[in-house]
């Protein structure tokens, strides 16, 4: 009627199947997570980590996190030797102008990679021509560069040769 020797059987191979499985399936996570470079399990709590306090320095506090709002922020600054961090010392921005020539400044989003954004900070810093654009040197786009807060855009875009492209066809 009752087999008892089945049944003890039967729950034998059932429980090392579960162990089996189990044992297979924690090597298959450690070693997914090992790849990842996390650990599905620590083996050890981890120490406690102390940290000393440290004041950061006011510009660290005042740093946006965005592109844009660095941007915006950058603009802003007073435009002087002390606040720049350029190769060659500059006392001058680089063929800027107070205001547009004729009152009315160039469409510099004609420019690959020139948004309303950058155009509106060109203009901020002095920059309303393409005529301005086409004659910067490695050292004034630099400058660029550095107030903008996009190190290479202007050599990656080709913003003078884009410039002077545009200037060609406007003369023909």
């Amino acid at each position: 009627m009752f087999n008892t020797a089945l049944l003890l059987e039967t729950v034998g191979l059932v429980l090392v199947a579960y162990l089996a499985g189990c044992t297979l399936g924690y090597g298959l996570r450690a070693m997914i997570h090992a790849g990842r470079g996390t650990r599905s399990v620590p083996a050890v709590a981890p120490a406690p980590v102390v940290r000393l306090e440290t004041k950061p320095a006011p510009q660290q506090l005042q740093r946006p996190r965005s592109p844009a709002a660095r941007l915006a922020a950058r603009v802003d600054e007073p435009l002087q030797p002390a606040n720049l961090v350029v190769a060659k010392p500059a006392t001058t921005r680089p063929g800027a102008l107070s205001s547009p020539r004729g009152g009315k400044a160039d469409d510099l989003k004609q420019i690959k990679g020139i948004g309303p954004k950058i155009e509106a900070a060109l203009n901020a810093m002095g920059y309303y021509h393409l005529d301005q654009l086409a004659l910067w040197s490695r050292g004034d786009a630099e400058f660029v560069e550095d107030k903008l807060a996009f190190k290479g855009r202007v050599g990656r875009e080709r913003w003078v040769e884009q410039a002077g492209e545009l200037l060609k066809k406007a003369a023909a």
